[in-house]
């Protein structure tokens, strides 16, 4: 016979944060966009909200948040960070609920976003011009995208969405994307080639890079085991304040 728990318990979801990064071009920021569900049932049917959905009784979590992403917006990042847990009373009006938050990042151009399951609507979003979303949704993109600023500025970052090996200027639009104008790419990548972080690209290296993508200042790729370190230890930023180069 079940088990039956004699007081209530909260339900478990995961939510996932899917930032979508534009190809950089040179002589403009790179663009970010965050990815969205227009929701197909209540509560909230109608309006925009981050993809996911209950987990299921015996699916772990991680599983949960690839599933529930791709059934509604049918895009499968390489990988998910856990990005936090959110769990205030009173945030879902069908009950306690507690959400698993995950972030992914990705290049658009490298996923076709399609509709599913209960999304009647998937598309993607300025950071700066968000629709009224369900739920904390808004709280959660706020808080997943400042954590991602803080990471970038304190540990090894871009393994997640760049290819084994890159350019400075793939790398070096990343960071621009998230940080702006207040840090000094010159002093970055002095850093990261100092503390041995980044080093150019092995020729064995070199054949996974795809013809014609050879670019303007080499091509290079991460020491696997100090960036290992590092995103154990972290750094103190390297930050200028303002641009200085």
């Amino acid at each position: 016979m079940p088990f039956v728990y004699e007081y209530p318990r909260p339900a478990v979801c995961v939510d996932c944060v899917i930032f979508g990064w534009e190809r950089p071009t040179r002589g403009r920021l790179t663009k970010v966009d965050v990815l969205l569900i227009r929701r197909g049932r209540p509560p909230f049917e109608g309006t925009w909200a981050l993809p996911g959905g209950f987990v299921e009784i015996e699916e772990p979590l991680l599983d949960a948040a690839f599933r529930e992403l791709y059934e509604e917006t049918a895009i499968r990042p390489k990988s998910l960070e856990l990005a936090g847990v959110y769990g205030a009373p009173g945030r879902d009006p069908r009950g306690r609920t507690i959400s698993i938050v995950y972030r992914g990042l990705i290049w658009k151009d490298e996923h076709t976003v399609l509709n599913g399951d209960d999304a009647s609507q998937a598309g993607w979003f300025s950071l700066g011009e968000l629709p009224p979303l369900a739920f904390d949704h808004d709280q959660i993109i706020a808080d997943v995208w400042q954590g991602l600023q803080h990471c970038a500025s304190t540990q090894p970052f871009g393994r997640e969405i760049l290819p084994p090996v890159f350019s400075w200027h793939e790398l070096r639009s990343l960071y621009e994307a998230i940080l702006g104008a207040s840090f000094s790419p010159r002093r970055l990548k002095s850093f990261l080639v100092k503390v041995g972080l980044l080093k150019p690209a092995e020729s064995a290296a070199l054949q996974e890079k795809p013809a014609g993508k050879q670019a303007k200042g080499g091509l290079f790729q991460f020491d696997e085991a100090i960036y290992q370190e590092l995103t154990k230890t972290g750094f103190s930023p390297f930050l200028c304040g303002k641009r200085c180069d």
